[in-house]
């Protein structure tokens, strides 16, 4: 007689990766935000603030980098595998 025992595994799935870059603007408010969508997984922090520097450096001279955000989603699935002895 043959036991079927089930093993389960969790994946963890990256979704979606965005990086905002917000740029201050004198005398208003409001920041003005630029997204980058599907950017590279977990990249270096001098990368991430290469980019907003890059960013604010092709704005109007008066803007200036306030922040970049950096967002990431990830699924996570619970699989059940049969296993059979």
């Amino acid at each position: 007689m043959k036991n079927k025992l089930q093993r389960r595994m969790t994946m963890k799935n990256l979704e979606k990766t965005k990086l905002t870059v917000e740029l201050s603007q004198p005398g208003e408010d409001k920041t003005l935000k630029k997204n980058f969508n599907d950017v590279v997984s977990e990249p270096s922090e001098s990368a991430v603030l290469a980019l907003g520097e890059t960013m604010a450096n092709l704005a109007p001279a008066e803007n200036e980098l306030a922040l970049v955000t950096e967002k990431v989603e990830y699924s996570h699935v619970q699989d059940a595998e049969e296993i059979v002895e």
